[in-house]
């Protein structure tokens, strides 16, 4: 058998080349091309998920907040308190709590006031004399 003549000086410049393009390639898939792994996506998932969820029990909260008969004074109560964010003293644990759990839910709350004070702000520009 030949004896073949190995130029390692050219076997290590490949090798360091195709790592560092290993290093360059991962780098522009992450960075440039978009690639998100799989844990991320289903956190992202996760998230909006449960924003949908949100947005539609909130819609439903501010529906039946909106017909229980104190609702008069439960709006002044709630717009005096919209800086402190005591959504939980105004609005019935009932109507923050998702369906079956037993604590009301602080997202929920939120939203339901949101929306809560967005009606009202809207109904007071409507009453307000046009100057």
């Amino acid at each position: 058998m030949e004896r073949f003549g190995v130029n390692w000086l050219t076997v290590k410049l490949s090798l360091c080349t195709g790592a560092s393009g290993m290093v360059i390639g991962a780098y522009l898939l992450v960075k440039e091309f978009g690639y998100v792994d799989p844990v991320r996506v289903q956190r992202l998932v996760a998230d909006a998920s449960e924003a949908a969820v949100v947005a539609s029990l909130a819609r439903r909260c501010a529906e039946e907040f909106r017909s229980l008969p104190d609702t008069g004074k439960r709006m002044v109560a709630l717009m005096a308190s919209r800086d402190a964010r005591r959504t939980h003293d105004v609005v019935p644990v009932e109507l923050v709590t998702r369906p079956g759990a037993k604590k009301a839910d602080y997202r929920l709350a939120e939203a339901c006031e949101a929306l809560l004070l967005q009606d009202e702000e809207g109904l007071d520009k409507q009453l307000a004399p046009n100057a």
